[in-house]
């Protein structure tokens, strides 16, 4: 801690001679870039143009509460999670969902923080996600055994953070890729088929500003 203080405070923390006349202070650290609002997210979001043919926009109300009833069972890091949800916001957010070819989604969120606090809850979230290979989730009346594995990720952005879970469904399983890569400012998260997530995070993390 002194040592700490003596990088700030050069002139208090005199070595006791007379010759300190090379020590210079040091730089202040550069500000971090502030959040980006959504109205300057949504653009930077994939389109069908970006994505190709055979993908079809879905139009619905992001937020709209159709998750209220699902619950973790079986992974005390999960449960906390959703107990404290709010701190796993971050200043803005945009989001977008595709279909493709009927039976594959793909869905995008754009968060935008102080990359210090992107990285930070995005440790947090993909932490608590690859901390139990399984647990249960309940939707409504209805369990789900999940299964969840720790996925490479591409050499992109800033950080990247990626698994797969595995869904124990009736109609048998599914699943589903969840990465993220933290640009800055920005990180771009997608959800959905691994193969569609795999294709377009490249794109998705192009659209981003230089500066972010």
């Amino acid at each position: 801690m002194a040592t700490a203080l003596c990088g700030v405070l050069i002139t208090g923390c005199s070595n006791g001679g007379g010759g300190g006349g090379d020590a210079k202070p040091q730089a202040k650290p550069a500000a971090e870039p502030k959040p980006l609002t959504e109205d300057a997210l949504r653009p930077l979001l994939l389109s069908q143009a970006d994505l190709g043919t055979g993908y079809v926009q879905i139009q619905e109300k992001p937020d709209s509460g159709n998750f209220d009833d699902v619950s973790i069972q079986g992974c005390s890091a999960l449960e906390k999670l959703g107990q404290s949800g709010d701190e796993t916001m971050f200043a803005a957010k945009a989001e977008t969902s595709f279909t493709y070819d009927t039976d594959a989604t793909l869905g995008e969120e754009l968060h935008s923080d102080r990359p210090s606090v992107l990285s930070s809850k995005l440790r947090g979230l993909f932490g608590a996600y690859t901390s139990c290979p399984t647990y249960t989730m309940t939707a409504g009346t209805t369990p789900i055994e999940v299964k969840v594995a720790k996925s490479a990720t591409p050499e992109l952005g800033d950080e990247q953070f990626a698994y797969t879970s595995t869904m124990d469904l009736p109609s048998g399983p599914q699943v589903l890729k969840t990465m993220a890569v933290l640009k800055g400012n920005v990180a771009v998260m997608l959800v959905g088929a691994p193969a569609l997530v795999d294709r377009h995070m490249k794109t998705a993390v192009g659209k981003l500003p230089a500066g972010s």
